[in-house]
């Protein structure tokens, strides 16, 4: 092929490339099109013009994927409490840390009173009892301003004025009632049980005899285990040995 010929050929071929939108930019090395504006890969490289063969998107092939975004921003855990229950499954996800839970991520009840029990300062309340906020028993009847005298379980006239009190409510209610004998620290355990034990019986045979049922009643020694005052003192003894009642 003649001189002639090759240029003929080559202004031929730039022609057909710029009436088809694509040319070589004034710039070499890169291939651009129509607007002057570069191809460039998925990367933002712009393709060489000597290898004409590499092809991105704008050139009408495929440019290699970008790479993945940063992830930005705060994610939850999966289990945002930490309780080993997670968050899909936790029909308690704020319980705070440490705590005990169940199944579905709820701090534990043992005693059902619904109070949990981090929070429960009475954690063995009878099945059923009405509690108060701190899970323990809301008395309906409370001996303990009535004190009984030393190792007795005789009710005092003023026990008795009490109960009178509160036997309209007590027979007007469908419920049983617990009641707690309670004594102070003099004494062994196991003799403190007995006599806190005959306190709640004295209180049963004085209720029963105003006519409450005794299928309604029972009667629990809880001896010296639950004091409500210091022991250390008479007075704080005295105040100890007790019978309350609530509800079950």
């Amino acid at each position: 092929m003649n001189k002639a010929r090759l240029f003929l050929l080559s202004t031929a071929i730039l022609a057909l490339l710029s009436v088809s939108g694509n040319s070589v930019a004034e710039e070499p090395g890169h291939w651009f099109n129509a607007s002057d504006n570069a191809w460039k890969s998925g990367f933002d490289e712009c393709w060489d013009s000597a290898f004409p063969g590499r092809q991105g998107a704008e050139c009408g092939g495929e440019a290699p994927p970008p790479a993945e975004p940063e992830m930005t921003g705060h994610f939850w855990a999966d289990d945002q409490d930490g309780d080993g229950v997670l968050d899909k499954d936790d029909a308690c996800p704020f319980t705070p840390e440490g705590v005990s839970v169940d199944n579905n991520g709820c701090a534990l009840d043992n005693d059902g009173d619904g109070v949990p029990d981090y929070r429960d300062d009475c954690p063995e309340t009878p099945f059923g009892s009405v509690v108060d906020t701190s899970g323990c028993p809301l008395a309906v009847i409370s001996l303990k301003d009535i004190h009984f005298a030393f190792d007795s379980s005789r009710l005092t006239s003023e026990a008795r004025t009490l109960l009178n009190r509160a036997l309209p409510g007590i027979k007007a209610s469908s419920g049983n009632l617990v009641i707690e004998g309670h004594t102070d620290s003099t004494g062994s355990d196991s003799y403190n049980i007995g006599l806190s034990k005959r306190r709640a019986q004295s209180v049963r045979d004085y209720l029963v005899s105003q006519g409450v049922s005794s299928s309604r009643l029972t009667v629990v020694g809880k001896g010296e285990n639950f004091p409500i005052a210091s022991n250390d003192t008479r007075e704080g003894r005295a105040q100890n040995r007790r019978v309350e009642a609530y509800f079950r």
